[in-house]
């Protein structure tokens, strides 16, 4: 590629500026929220607002991941590498995709506890902690899978060089990530209706009940 005169491309720097700024929002805004619920507000800490912390506590590790991902190759071609930062490079991929798995289980379940909290209705609430069991299986599931996607699980970060592919085997990655975005999608879809069925029942003119679900929808993002 050098002597064909192709550009070296370095994305390094705005790719570490990119997860610095979203993972430093994303911990202001939790420890605001914590600390004004807790000691402004004086109101306590619902499941919502530990099943969010629990969240930050995960996401941490994976932004620090993410960045060991710059320094390992990330937004650089692989011809411009050695070989151990190959290896650490799928390594620390490894390590972060099981992360991100345990990231998207943990918010829906925040979303759910919020539900719980501002519905009083025993037939909701049972449908609700109903999916929670449900996301929680789906977590686990996609968790564990991507943990243990290779056998063995070394061979997740060690086929790169393992051109005969007789040391071990994998699941297909391209067929595992869109299966999970598959279930995420129909699991949004179905946290989105939950609180707007519970709408559809109230006795207001057509118009406030459009207003009254575009806040919760605000609130469940909140």
């Amino acid at each position: 590629m050098n002597m064909c005169g192709a550009p070296v491309r370095d994305r390094v720097v705005p790719y570490t500026i990119l997860v610095s700024v979203l993972m430093g929002s994303a911990v202001i805004f939790v420890v605001i929220r914590t600390v004004y619920k807790q000691f402004v507000a004086q109101i306590g800490l619902g499941l919502d607002d530990w099943a969010i912390i629990c969240m930050i506590l995960v996401c941490v590790p994976s932004a620090a991941l993410n960045l060991k991902l710059g320094q390992y190759g990330m937004g650089k071609d692989i011809w411009t590498l050695t070989p151990a930062q190959i290896t650490n490079f799928a390594f620390t991929f490894w390590l972060t995709s099981f992360l991100y798995l345990a990231e998207v289980a943990i918010l829906k379940l925040s979303l759910l506890f919020f539900y719980l909290r501002i519905f009083p209705d025993p037939g909701f609430r049972r449908l609700l902690w109903a999916t929670v069991v449900v996301n929680c299986l789906f977590g686990l599931s996609f968790v564990l899978a991507g943990i243990f996607q290779c056998t063995p699980v070394s061979y997740a970060w060690e086929q790169v060089f393992d051109l005969s592919q007789t040391k071990g085997k994998c699941l297909n990655g391209n067929t595992l990530a869109w299966a999970n975005a598959a279930i995420s999608i129909a699991l949004d879809l179905w946290m989105l209706y939950l609180p707007l069925s519970q709408v559809s029942g109230l006795n207001l003119h057509w118009k406030k009940k459009i207003g009254v679900a575009a806040s919760k929808s605000s609130m469940s993002t909140l």
